[in-house]
């Protein structure tokens, strides 16, 4: 699949802001990221958040908005210029700002560091809170659905949430969940709960999560985005680390087949799990 034809098959408002964001490696990710990794992973967002049916003048809590504000530039522009982003991270901001200036969108923008399990809003203040493949930034379950229960409790309707799914209909895709799912495993070795990357969740777990945080009722599907995926690799130095000798040597083994998978197939993006849950009413 090649970047310039699917840019010109976009809204012409969308492609006018993926030009004007600049190609770029971030440091802290691996050599074998694409120039081109920032421009997919957006073009999938605006895909994905088609199921969010966001339209202008919306006031929208983004939970996890991260260091590169992938979601946050698309859902910049689908607010318009009367509607507000309020992008909530935990402290992650890397080239956000640089980013979002790039885009031309970032008045439409306003950061806030905090912990989504414990927003500071005290009452429902936004039309939408979405979380775009942010759920596997949590530290476990448990986080999640307490940061879900909090999302529903400042919607003054309801939560969007998307995330991958553990489901491969293809060797690409398999491939990038053989390389992403010894993440947790390799963080946990290393004694860092916190550093994410939790295993996908099924869609049926996404619906059971979402019902445990208090939703009145949930539509949950998966979709097909049909878009390459960048992000599982992470460097063999870091499994080098661990200090327990046989469960560092297993986990060598794993990266070294999951490397070969990624050379022979390539690695695509799995089928994500799309949520919209609504909150109880009085």
């Amino acid at each position: 699949m090649n970047l310039e034809d699917v840019l010109q098959s976009l809204d012409p408002e969308i492609r006018g802001v993926l030009n004007k964001i600049l190609r770029f490696k971030p440091d802290n990710l691996h050599p074998r990221l694409s120039p081109d990794w920032l421009h997919w992973q957006i073009i999938e967002r605006f895909k994905i958040l088609k199921s969010a049916e966001v339209i202008e003048g919306l006031n929208i809590l983004e939970v996890g908005c991260g260091p590169q504000a992938i979601a946050t530039v698309a859902l910049a522009l689908l607010v318009g210029d009367v509607g507000r982003v309020v992008a909530l991270d935990r402290g992650r901001w890397g080239s956000f700002w640089k980013i979002m200036e790039q885009s031309g969108l970032s008045s439409r923008v306003i950061p806030f560091q905090g912990d989504a399990r414990e927003l500071p809003f005290p009452f429902p203040c936004f039309d939408l809170v979405a979380c775009i493949h942010g759920v596997r930034s949590f530290d476990n379950r448990g986080t999640v659905v307490s940061a879900v229960r909090e999302m529903l409790r400042v919607t003054k309707d309801r939560v969007f949430l998307a995330e991958s799914s553990p489901i491969a209909k293809n060797k690409a895709q398999e491939a990038h969940l053989t390389m992403y799912n010894l993440r947790r495993p390799t963080f946990l070795a290393l004694g860092h709960e916190d550093w994410g990357d939790i295993p996908y969740f099924t869609p049926e777990e996404m619906k059971k999560i979402v019902e445990e945080a208090g939703a009145a009722r949930a539509d949950v599907r998966l979709i097909d985005v049909d878009m390459p995926h960048h992000l599982a690799y992470f460097p063999l130095e870091t499994i080098e680390k661990i200090q327990d000798e046989g469960l560092r040597c297993s986990l060598k083994e794993r990266w070294m087949r999951a490397l070969d998978m990624l050379e022979k197939y390539g690695e695509e993006h799995p089928p994500v799990v799309i949520v919209n849950a609504w909150k109880k009413t009085s």
